[in-house]
């Protein structure tokens, strides 16, 4: 799954955790401005996924995001599934609203199509940062959990089916969480202040879903990857690329 990825402002490189030259000390400089976590958790963290993806900016190559990645089969109730499942994502302020993110996730689904063709494709991920919940109702349709609607009764099983396989005894099903594991908190730093959340509803859910995210509990979420949440994200995606044109143009007017 190694690959390379160009955009304008950065370059994404999909590298297996196992590649020795993989720079744990680039990863963790990076990791320690967002999260208050212990170096050796979450090297093994990382190092139980099969890849990272890490996102460079262009003009000096510097290390500003990343992403911790898996892709595999199961099966739930008859029907075979394919999980791009990530972890530990952060991207530097400064490269959010890029389409960065979403590049690697069409890129990712591509390939996993392409292993997978006859597997219904579901991405599954862990936030306990609202920037990563925000995710979902910013690119696309259909998600969960949300604010406007209960989680279907199949997609709740899949989460459950899928958290207890990947969380074991700390997924707590009845709330939709994983409880924190002591290790990793978000730095106050890094916090979004209170009023964007009295002035979104979508953090304002995020926060009531997942209150203990400052601590480090994380919020479970699912999202189809089919053909109608596919073209909504390529639509705001455009709709994204086509504001950061006007801005820059009245910019420089």
């Amino acid at each position: 799954m190694k690959a390379r990825i160009q955009a304008p402002l950065a370059t994404i490189e999909v590298v297996g955790t196992a590649d020795p030259t993989l720079s744990w000390d680039e990863v963790w400089g990076l990791i320690q401005r967002f999260f208050d976590e212990e170096r050796e958790d979450v090297e093994e963290l990382i190092k139980h996924h099969g890849f990272v993806a890490l996102f460079r900016a262009a003009d000096d190559r510097r290390l500003v995001g990343l992403t911790a990645l898996d892709v595999y089969p199961t099966e739930f109730e008859g029907r075979k599934v394919a999980v791009i499942f990530t972890s530990h994502s952060m991207l530097d302020e400064a490269f959010r609203g890029q389409n960065l993110m979403q590049r690697l996730g069409w890129r990712t689904f591509l390939r996993t199509r392409l292993r997978f063709p006859f597997h219904a494709i579901y991405w599954f991920y862990d936030s306990f940062s609202s920037n990563g919940y925000l995710l979902l109702p910013r690119n696309f349709r259909d998600f969960w959990p949300r604010r406007d609607a209960p989680t279907p009764a199949w997609e709740q099983g899949l989460m459950n089916h899928l958290a207890v396989q990947m969380y074991r005894e700390a997924w707590q099903p009845s709330l939709g969480i994983v409880r924190r594991t002591g290790h990793k908190r978000l730095r106050a730093e890094t916090a979004r202040p209170q009023a964007e959340y009295d002035r979104d509803p979508d953090l304002a859910f995020y926060a009531r879903a997942n209150p203990g995210h400052a601590e480090g509990d994380m919020l479970v979420c699912l999202c189809p990857l089919t053909l109608v949440n596919l073209v909504t994200l390529g639509v705001r995606a455009r709709q994204r690329a086509r504001r950061l044109r006007e801005a820059a143009a009245g910019g420089d007017r």
